[in-house]
């Protein structure tokens, strides 16, 4: 098993560099969006989740709810994000995109799917279906 440790290491670590290559030309593409990783997954948070609290993103981020606070700050302040006070819950914040910030996530969205696309070009199709089997097995393990 350890030889498979080490050989599943060499794998991810190679693929999480291609996926950091590709995430940052994501951001020299969409250089007037210069979203930092953070923001790439609040803007995917709050479009999956349309209404959510703040401490939701946090939970999801993994961050307290300040370092989620300022992320969320300064996507309202670029125009991104809209927070607003539901009538239910007068206390609470309910966070969502703004038409601009669902323009720019799809725009990302499209980014990171090509980069997917390449991923399972590298496999023969009749493989494909596995792969992504296990990696959605795999995610849903090591996901909190």
């Amino acid at each position: 098993m350890s030889d498979q440790i080490k050989d599943l290491q060499q794998a991810v670590t190679t693929i999480m560099r291609a996926l950091k290559i590709a995430e940052t030309e994501v951001q020299i593409a969409h250089r007037q969006l210069s979203f930092l990783p953070i923001d790439i997954q609040t803007l995917r948070f709050v479009a999956q989740h349309p209404d959510c609290r703040l401490a939701d993103l946090a939970g999801f981020l993994g961050v307290v709810a300040t370092t989620a606070s300022s992320v969320v700050d300064r996507l309202v302040d670029r125009g991104f994000i809209a927070r607003r006070r539901p009538e239910t819950d007068r206390r609470s914040i309910a966070l969502s995109l703004t038409d601009e910030g669902k323009d720019a996530f799809a725009r990302l969205e499209t980014e990171e799917r090509a980069t997917m696309k390449l991923m399972l070009d590298a496999l023969p199709e009749d493989e494909r279906a596995t792969f992504v089997g296990h990696m959605s097995r795999i995610a849903s393990k090591v996901s909190r």
